[in-house]
């Protein structure tokens, strides 16, 4: 029996991305079953002559009600924009529900595929991932090969210090020109840079998933709510190497030397580099700084599946305005709030 299929039906399928599967090999449904049927079974639905089958389709396949999900070895990647670390040498494992056509720094490197591997180069970097569906939706990930660390307390120049403890298998090796370079939806790596050395290329830093997922989610939750009109918050700071985190007397075992902290606010009106007026009366004041803390607090709290992570609040000084520091250190930890 040859199966034919109609221009209408060969137009839903090619226009959704899809190429036919002879002998029945579908991706699922009744069709699927119908092929696993004894074949006395699938004989009432075969024309007796031996003729042929035509298969119309009345409306076109919308792949887009189907939500898209691809990983990075093994991990879920949470938003249409993110990032990845990993070693040089080291071979990356994408995988997606929907084939795909995924790009590496423009070039493809697999079309209609839902499983790929990229193995980084020896030279640390910046590069640009690229998956797209059939329904055009896309997933663009800055992959980072990152700088081995090892023992060096300096790196082309750049003072990195000693890590307490848990010293980082690598760093980010960022240039002037991957300064824009995405890693998530509504932040990028330049915005969290250590602020030693100025005009020291390249910097080394780090940046954690946790801790963007924390920043992302208070974000979102704070446009749709009216109470900012900021497309990003401002990072006081991000990144710190153990070199800076020592010049500046902070905490030994600060997070933000893991790229796992960040200290922000919202900076819309004025754009002066000072928290906006989050309470309202009109100042800008620690009440600020309490406010952005305890609605973070509450947004956390109310999200079982919101990873769990520090919330500080401190007041203005000489040198900067009132601020918030949110981490993702894994635990919850809280202090700064008065009252």
């Amino acid at each position: 029996m040859k199966v034919l299929m109609t221009g209408v039906a060969a137009a839903a399928l090619a226009g959704a991305g899809l190429t036919f599967l002879p002998h029945f090999q579908m991706l699922g449904g009744a069709a699927a079953e119908a092929a696993n049927e004894p074949a006395s079974d699938r004989a009432l639905a075969e024309p007796p002559d031996g003729g042929e089958v035509a298969i119309a389709a009345s409306e076109p396949v919308d792949l887009s009600a189907t939500p898209l999900t691809v990983s990075l070895d093994g991990e879920t990647v949470p938003h249409p924009v993110w990032h990845h670390l990993v070693m040089p040498g080291e071979t990356i494992a994408l995988a997606s529900n929907l084939p795909l056509s995924i790009e590496m720094n423009g070039e493809m490197l697999a079309q209609d595929a839902d499983m790929a591997d990229w193995t980084a180069p020896d030279t640390p970097g910046t590069h640009r991932l690229v998956m797209t569906d059939a329904a055009g939706r896309t997933v663009e990930v800055s992959v980072f090969v990152l700088a081995p660390l090892g023992e060096e307390e300096i790196l082309e120049g750049y003072r990195i210090g000693t890590y307490p403890a848990d010293a980082p298998e690598g760093l980010i090796r960022l240039t002037e020109a991957d300064m824009d370079a995405p890693v998530s939806p509504n932040f990028t790596i330049g915005q969290f840079i250590c602020k030693q050395q100025p005009g020291h290329w390249p910097k080394f830093l780090l940046v954690s998933p946790t801790m963007l997922t924390r920043l992302e989610a208070l974000l979102a939750s704070m446009q749709a709510e009216g109470l900012t009109e900021a497309s990003s918050f401002f990072v006081m700071s991000g990144y710190r190497t153990p070199f800076y985190n020592t010049a500046i007397g902070s905490a030994r075992f600060s997070r933000h030397m893991y790229g796992d902290a960040a200290d922000i606010y919202p900076d819309v009106v004025g754009g002066d580099g000072v928290m906006d007026d989050l309470d309202g009366d009109g100042r800008i004041t620690r009440a600020d700084a309490e406010y952005l803390y305890d609605y973070a607090e509450s947004l956390y709290t109310a999200d079982p599946a919101m990873p769990e992570g520090g919330i500080g609040a401190y007041s203005a000084n000489a040198v900067h305005g009132p601020f918030v520091h949110i981490d993702g250190r894994g635990h919850a930890a809280r202090w700064g709030r008065n009252g």
